[in-house]
């Protein structure tokens, strides 16, 4: 039992003033005199009697006694902890819109089961109550507030679609303890699989909080198995795809795709594969996996093509994970051209980054020879200007009109002193991706640093170092400091900046994007004429997608698209034409396809008294106030009390 104030102990008092009072009352009787003769020997006995006499048994005094011990209880207001039946003013759901809630028994998914569990709760037993709808995402996003209309509530269980990135439990529920931390009638309710990644410990509430587990067979999900049966939510298998990747070579024979997966159930399975080159199935196979168990299967001699798919035909309980693709690992290498005296690191870092480096000289008429018969992927500028006159005939201009330029600051160009004890300032931009440049030194930059087609990416002290933009449609990186004054080729960060360097400037030319979570954030190397650009899949029933803009036009950060699957990001101009298409294969977050893991630790809820409880199951934790039935026993004891003293029941 718990107790909401201990301040009406104070009225305690009243039991010794009433025991005071009784022993302090004098105690008359009737007596039958034959005369008035006697009046005077009774008065004397009566000034003879004392004040101060032991307690008799009193019916009056054990009632008003009884009286006060419960007005005392009712002014502490006592609570026990119980389930409560009804439901309070105001219903504030927590529905978890994650992966895994998309686990299915063949009849409905666990997130339906959840949206038509909130609804049965709503309509039958908190009818009268106010109801919030909050939604577990990447973000906690809240639908519905104090709405009191049941309508309302359906309305915005139907914008809830499943979640298949990185769902973030823990700020869902820190931000439902937020919002209901003023609440003097309410109630939590959790509508969960409880498959969390996140970790929960430390998070109260309080009011009173329930998780509706639809994780296993408390959901009541069933569905028919091959013999016929039933089996429970609790066993449904998995298998999933935890990696595929294809190694292209030039020679056929040593191509391979490699595949890992996992078997998330309880019991053993054969799945069966297939294999896809582009849209063409060019291999179909079978793997025994025991519950529990992960495979690696390889296969050898694959065909060449843009992209390669894997798909398992299971008709297993999440079949969002059923699906893989994966782009051949390119074997050519990027042809670049150097102009200038050389860097042996630089070069070898070009090398690192699969370039292929061919380095001009300077002839003896003082120009640089024109690269015949080679179609560079990069012009690098090392000491030398594109203004240089070295450079002006008409077959050097037009080529570096054409190419991605990455220009190098000369040592006769280096006048501005860098502050060494000035940490760099690093914008977002790709070229800087996985760079902190710690105990950098970096002696001299130049002067004219300020060019209308770069934006700073790296500064120090105001000083800017490192300059990206586009110019005339090419893409253009300039460090505006040598190589020769900095120790920045020394450090085991520089072949990840030229790595990254190499990957922006020539990203436009064609190429994919790799493989995203759903719902993440991208950095994309765009076409300088790139004015708009589309998501296009080829899955069915899924629009197209326009990809977000800023205030200066294309954005170069965009979210990738939130339901798992191929995708090609298609950049057009302002005429609309397309330049440009790269592949991107979304997938779900790997850690939902664990269907069964179930997180054990449970939660922990701080009440408004400032008690620990713990819930794992759905029963509703609360405090029962016992006021009114205190109330009610206090008057039934007045009545009583009445009824003795109007009978002459004194004592």
């Amino acid at each position: 039992m718990q107790f909401a104030s201990l301040s009406g102990l104070w009225f305690s008092l009243a039991i010794p003033i009433i025991l005071l009072l009784y022993m302090l009352k004098r105690r008359y009787m009737d007596t039958v005199v034959p005369s008035h003769m006697l009046w005077q020997r009774i008065l004397r006995e009566q000034e003879a009697n004392r004040p101060w006499q032991r307690l008799r048994q009193h019916v009056l005094l054990f009632l008003q006694l009884l009286a006060a011990i419960l007005l005392i209880l009712a002014l502490i207001q006592p609570l026990i902890r119980g389930q409560q039946a009804a439901a309070k003013a105001h219903v504030f759901f927590v529905l978890d819109a994650s992966a895994s809630m998309q686990a299915s028994s063949g009849i409905r998914t666990r997130l339906d089961a959840a949206k038509q569990g909130i609804l049965d709760y709503a309509a039958d037993t908190a009818g009268n109550s106010s109801y919030s709808l909050l939604v577990m995402k990447d973000q906690p996003e809240l639908l519905l507030q104090k709405e009191a209309s049941v309508a309302a509530l359906q309305n915005a269980l139907d914008k809830v679609v499943p979640f298949y990135g990185k769902t973030k439990v823990q700020e869902a529920l820190s931000l439902a303890s937020a919002l209901t931390r003023e609440e003097a009638d309410g109630e939590v309710r959790i509508y969960t699989d409880r498959q969390w990644t996140d970790k929960i410990e430390g998070i109260t509430f309080a009011i009173p909080v329930s998780v509706q587990d639809f994780g296993g067979a408390s959901a009541n999900v069933k569905r028919d198995t091959s013999q016929g049966g039933t089996q429970s939510e609790q066993s449904l298998s998995n298998v999933s795809i935890v990696q595929f990747g294809v190694k292209s070579s030039p020679q056929a024979a040593d191509s391979r795709a490699v595949a890992v997966l996992k078997n998330w159930g309880t019991v053993s399975t054969t799945v069966k594969m297939t294999f896809y080159a582009d849209s063409q199935a060019v291999r179909e196979d079978s793997l025994q996996l025991k519950a529990g168990e992960q495979k690696t299967y390889a296969i050898q001699q694959m065909q060449a093509a843009k992209v390669y798919k894997l798909h398992l035909d299971a008709k297993d309980a999440l079949e969002i994970d059923n699906t893989a693709y994966a782009f051949p690992e390119g074997t050519g290498r990027l042809q670049a051209v150097y102009v200038g005296e050389g860097n042996l690191f630089m070069q070898k870092a070009l090398s690192l980054a699969n370039v292929d480096v061919l380095q001009m000289q300077k002839g003896k008429d003082g120009a640089y020879p024109i690269p015949l018969g080679l179609a560079p992927d990069l012009i690098v500028l090392d000491g030398i200007s594109e203004a240089d006159s070295a450079l002006q005939s008409n077959k050097w201009q037009q080529l570096l009109r054409s190419k991605p330029l990455w220009e190098l600051a000369s040592m006769a160009e280096a006048e501005v002193a860098v502050p060494q004890k000035t940490s760099f300032t690093i914008a977002e931009h790709p070229v800087t991706r996985y760079l902190r440049l710690q105990d950098v030194n970096i002696v001299k930059a130049q002067n004219n640093s300020r060019l209308s087609w770069g934006k700073s990416i790296v500064s120090s002290a105001e000083v800017p170092l490192i300059l990206a933009g586009t110019e005339n449609g090419r893409p253009r990186l300039s460090f505006r400091f040598p190589l020769e004054q900095s120790d920045l080729a020394l450090r085991s960060e520089f072949p990840i900046l030229v790595q990254n360097a190499v990957a922006w400037l020539t990203e436009h030319q064609g190429g994919n994007l790799g493989r995203v979570i759903a719902g993440e954030r991208l950095s994309i190397a765009l076409h300088p004429e790139a004015v708009k650009a589309f998501w296009q899949t080829e899955m069915s029933g899924v629009p197209k997608q326009e990809a977000e803009l800023v205030q200066k036009g294309l954005s170069g950060i965009q979210t990738v698209p939130l339901l798992p699957g191929l995708y090609d990001f298609a950049e057009y101009n302002a005429e609309g034409r397309e330049l440009q298409s790269r592949l991107l294969e979304v997938v779900m977050d790997a850690r939902e396809s664990n269907i069964n893991g179930k997180q054990e630790s449970p939660l922990t809820f701080q009440s408004v008294q400032g008690n620990a409880e713990k819930s794992n199951t759905g029963d509703r934790i609360g405090f029962i106030a016992l006021l009114p039935w205190l109330v009610v026993i206090v008057l039934g004891l007045l009545v009583v009390e009445w009824e003795v003293y109007r009978r002459g029941y004194s004592g």
